[in-house]
């Protein structure tokens, strides 16, 4: 069990004014089993009133509406989360995700790890020899995928992010009939929101992260799950304005003593 310190931030600068700006956020951590969210704050600027909902997958959401011109857009998410990862995670399995998406479909360049994962019989021992194998021959390295890129662009080029690395994962392990789901959240350290994998196997939920080839432990913060990082996007908007746009995102994480 651990205590988290959690500070997120993310800034939209546009070139000039919007207006008539609707927006959807997938910010809030989510309470678990595995976690509990305490000391919890949001403030959205410009100021403006929101509503609190969830998605089919649980997910909570923010939505909200800023009518005025706006050249700027900005929200703050600050909080405490008590983590416990012996805590088994025994929630129901959608099978959606035992199914590609067409951001985790891979049609070739996947034989070796396939491989691997028909040498080991538990699923969760398949999904770490793959995880193992694709740490070891995939390069991470910022700014050459998008948020676009699908898992088979990514193992293609051979480089990525934890986004790309979670969707070639989910890719195999759905392959492997493993059901799976994407997660969203942070992790422990100073950076940005990073993604890892949750299989289902031996009647509960187990989180592997691949970009660090390790399981996921009490030092992970969980914001949302899906099928795909598309289920697990953190502002979606739609705004009146011919400007462009620069995304800011600031992320620290920090352990506190247990009281």
């Amino acid at each position: 069990m651990r205590k988290l310190k959690f500070h997120y931030e993310m800034q939209l600068d546009f070139s000039g004014d919007v207006y008539r700006h609707s927006f959807a956020l997938r910010c809030l951590p989510k309470e678990t089993c595995t976690q509990r969210i305490a000391k919890l704050s949001c403030s959205i600027t410009p100021l403006t009133s929101i509503t609190k909902s969830w998605d089919a997958f649980g997910n909570p959401i923010c939505f909200g509406y800023i009518a005025e011109p706006h050249d700027y857009f900005s929200f703050r998410v600050a909080g405490t989360a008590i983590t416990n990862s012996e805590n088994i995670d025994s929630g129901e399995l959608n099978h959606l995700f035992y199914y590609p998406t067409p951001q985790t479909t891979l049609t070739h360049g996947m034989e070796k790890y396939l491989e691997l994962a028909q040498q080991q019989r538990d699923p969760v021992q398949k999904t770490l020899c793959m995880s193992d194998a694709l740490y070891h021959n995939f390069i991470y390295k910022p700014n050459t995928t998008t948020t676009q890129t699908t898992a088979q662009q990514a193992l293609d080029q051979g480089t990525g992010v934890c986004q790309d690395y979670t969707h070639i994962m989910l890719a195999l392990c759905r392959r492997c009939q493993i059901p799976a789901r994407y997660v969203a959240g942070f992790m422990i350290g100073e950076g940005a929101t990073h993604a890892w994998l949750e299989i289902y196997a031996r009647g509960h939920w187990i989180g592997v992260d691949p970009t660090n080839n390790r399981v996921v432990d009490d030092m992970y913060i969980k914001m949302s799950e899906g099928r795909d990082a598309s289920d697990c996007i953190v502002d979606k908007g739609v705004f009146f304005g011919d400007v462009k746009q620069k995304q800011r995102v600031f992320v620290k994480v920090t352990q506190e003593p247990l009281e």
